[in-house]
């Protein structure tokens, strides 16, 4: 009597194997060796859409289409999007510092002398 196996796949029979062979899915473990490949491309990607979207008067260190050259042709080494990550990239201020920044009415001086002017006029 034949099993399963030989019924359902017949050829098995011939080759003298029991079952035909099962094919693993691949996990968690087989999927981390990509993991680092895929964060050179993110960060390559990131770095040169962030050169194309930097204005060419705050490019630091080369002219813009030279950073770009550079990001391409050695980013799978890494050393094109660090490069202008840490040299070509504009150094951004902190927002807090830019702005002014925001004081309640009764804290301003200029509101409380516009009240005090208001009052003068009355």
């Amino acid at each position: 009597m034949r099993s399963s196996i030989e019924h359902a796949l017949p050829w098995t029979r011939h080759w003298g194997c029991r079952a035909a062979p099962q094919h693993r899915t691949p996990g968690a473990a087989s999927m981390l060796r990509y993991l680092p490949f895929l964060l050179i491309l993110a960060l390559w990607i990131y770095a040169f859409v962030d050169c194309l979207n930097t204005p060419e008067n705050e490019v630091r260190g080369l002219p813009k289409i030279a950073w770009v050259f550079v990001i391409l042709l050695f980013g799978e080494v890494l050393v094109g999007p660090v490069a202008w990550l840490a040299a070509g990239r504009p150094r951004r201020t902190p927002a807090r510092a830019a702005e002014r920044q925001w004081v309640a009415p009764d804290d301003n001086p200029d509101f409380l002398r516009s009240l005090d002017k208001d009052r003068d006029k009355d």
